[in-house]
């Protein structure tokens, strides 16, 4: 199952919900794109878990995440087949 997180201090540069690396460097503490998701000098990380099915009011999915996990989870080439189809 799947966390997400967003950084704990709201402003108008704060509008994605990452979605947690798992594996790998950085497991548990860096979102799929790379954004960091440890504690920071003005912000912790509010992590969700399990991940939501809609982001909290405000927030927005992060694309990158979004995209990596369905490649993980081997929906990339049939999102991909959808999308083409749909014109």
């Amino acid at each position: 199952m799947a966390r997400a997180f967003y950084r704990g201090y709201r402003s108008t540069r704060v509008c994605r919900l990452h979605i947690m690396r798992e594996d790998g460097n950085f497991a548990g503490r860096q979102g799929l794109c790379g954004v960091p998701g440890w504690a920071g000098r003005r912000s912790d990380p509010i992590i969700l878990d399990p991940m939501p099915l809609v982001p909290p009011a405000g927030l927005s999915w992060c694309p990158a995440c979004v995209g990596k996990l369905a490649e993980r989870r081997g929906l990339l080439a049939g999102w991909a087949a959808e999308m083409a189809g749909a014109r």
